[in-house]
């Protein structure tokens, strides 16, 4: 994917022995496509953003930090299933506008959904990530 689409700047410092320790807290290896976003900005706030659930329409806000930095607020490891009350079927990557979670679903393939915590409700998004990314506009 050419991430110079979604008007990201290359800016990481993800490596493989963070990848490991990720891997390690979350409990599962995450798509390689997650992957190679997060090795270009570890930190992605994407202006090409807005995207569709059902018959609505979002935006990401931000995909979660990819850190092993376990303290930090906005990354990946704070939003831990056990930390944030997400069922662990789900790892949160990142936010919408409105602060539901994106999330990938374990159970299915690591399909791309929308959690709002606050409603208990889950919106399927796309089959996977590469899905997920290429239907942003």
């Amino acid at each position: 994917m050419e991430y110079i689409q979604l008007r990201l700047i290359q800016n990481s410092d993800v490596t493989d022995q963070m990848i490991a320790f990720v891997e390690e807290k979350i409990g599962c290896r995450l798509p390689e496509s997650y992957y190679e976003l997060m090795r270009f900005n570890h930190e992605p706030e994407p202006e090409v953003c807005e995207f569709d659930y059902g018959k609505q329409t979002t935006c990401v806000s931000e995909f979660f930090r990819f850190t092993n930095d376990e303290n930090y607020e906005y990354g990946i490891l704070a939003y831990l299933p056990s930390l944030s009350g997400v069922a662990e079927q789900f790892v949160p990557i990142g936010r919408d506008s409105g602060d539901y979670l994106i999330c990938l679903d374990r159970n299915q393939d690591f399909a791309v959904v929308l959690l709002d915590r606050n409603n208990n409700l889950l919106h399927f998004v796309a089959r996977d990530f590469n899905e997920f990314l290429r239907s942003l506009r």
